[in-house]
C-alpha cells in the first residue's frame, strides 16, 4: 500500500495481539429484563465522569444477552476476585444453553438485578446513554450506590488469554 496503513483484517488481528497484552479486570454486568436476569463477563469497563458519576461498558452487538442490556434501565457492575474464574467463565458464555444464575449466589438488589455474592465490590448504576461504536454499544451508565465488600481480596485480571491477579 502506497499510504503505508496495513489493509482492515491485519489492523484487526494487530489489535486483539495488543489488547491481549493489556491486562483488564475481570467484571461482571447484571440485569433485569422482563421476567429474568441476564449477566455477562464485560471486559470494557472504564470510568467516564466524577460529575455526575459515570462509567462506561461496551457490549458486542453479537452477544445473546445484547438486546436485554440495551433495554435495561438498571445494572449491576461487579469487580470479580482472584478465585471467581469460573463465575467469569459462566458470565461469558463457555458453557452453551446454561443458565448463568442456576448454581451463582446472588440477592435481589434495586428492580431486581441480581448483586453477586462474595466479588470485590459492585457499582448499582441507572443506564444514561447508549451509543454505537464499531460493532458494540458504548452504554454509560450512572452510578447510583458503591458497595465495597471485600477490599482485601486480590482482584481477577485476565491477560494473554489467561487469567492471573496482581503480585503482593
Amino acid at each position: 500500500m502506497d499510504d503505508g496503513l496495513r489493509d482492515l483484517t491485519a489492523r484487526q488481528e494487530g489489535l486483539k495481539a495488543f489488547m491481549r497484552l493489556y491486562p483488564q479486570g475481570v467484571t461482571v454486568v447484571t440485569t433485569w429484563v422482563g421476567d429474568r436476569a441476564y449477566g455477562m463477563t464485560v471486559s470494557s469497563f472504564t470510568s467516564v465522569s466524577m460529575n455526575p458519576p459515570l462509567v462506561l461498558i461496551a457490549i458486542d452487538r453479537s452477544a445473546n444477552s445484547y438486546k436485554a442490556f440495551t433495554e435495561a434501565q438498571m445494572f449491576a457492575i461487579h469487580i470479580l476476585s482472584s478465585s471467581q474464574a469460573l463465575l467469569s467463565e459462566i458470565f461469558a458464555g463457555r458453557q452453551k444453553n446454561h443458565d448463568k444464575f442456576k448454581d451463582v449466589n446472588y440477592k435481589e438488589g434495586p428492580e431486581k438485578v441480581p448483586l453477586l455474592n462474595d466479588t470485590l465490590a459492585y457499582l448499582v448504576c441507572r443506564r444514561y446513554r447508549i451509543y454505537e461504536a464499531g460493532d458494540h454499544d458504548l452504554i454509560i451508565c450512572e452510578v447510583l450506590d458503591v458497595v465495597i465488600k471485600n477490599p482485601d481480596l486480590k482482584p481477577l485480571i485476565y491477560r494473554n488469554r489467561a487469567y492471573t491477579t496482581v503480585a503482593s
